[in-house]
């Protein structure tokens, strides 16, 4: 199916709107658990809730883009595929910021060897992951199940 102008043009707009409101949901749900009165957040949980919406963003983006892929598919299959392109993007992605801003933060000496490397990558997913899964509430949950809902009734389509 060959679109016009306007179509893509509308498509942008609609993927970027998308990002900015799964980036902002995922800080908005992730600040309102550790935000509780009393509660006193370190210097590491302010950058992963960052890293949390950066991530979200653009995991938002390329899993609108990925779905053209199955966008001649019925709701459920297009359902699913987000949903699980989504999330598998944005731990990804979350892990990757997470390594990149210790090594950016921390002065201390690195181990830029492939297994230093390796040992470090794993290291800021399961950090990133943990953060995700410590906080571990319904609201989370939701917005991390949302992306599939959305994309599965507005994203993009084509018929069989």
């Amino acid at each position: 199916m060959v679109q016009s102008g306007l179509d893509r043009a509308v498509g942008i707009v609609l993927a970027l709107l998308f990002a900015a409101v799964m980036g902002l949901c995922l800080i908005a749900v992730l600040v309102a658990d550790y935000m509780e009165p009393g509660r006193i957040v370190n210097e590491q949980a302010r950058v992963t809730l960052r890293i949390c919406g950066i991530a979200g963003a653009i995991a938002g983006l390329l899993t609108w883009w990925l779905q053209g892929f199955a966008a001649h598919r019925a709701f459920i299959i297009r359902f699913i595929y987000a949903m699980v392109i989504f999330l598998l993007v944005f731990c990804a992605l979350g892990g990757l910021l997470e390594v990149i801003s210790n090594f950016m933060l921390n002065t201390g000496p690195h181990d830029y060897s492939p297994s230093g490397l390796y040992w470090a990558s794993l290291g800021g997913f399961y950090t990133f992951a943990l953060f995700l899964i410590g906080s571990s509430n319904i609201g989370l949950i939701t917005v991390l199940l949302a992306p599939g809902i959305i994309l599965a009734l507005v994203g993009p389509r084509e018929t069989p």
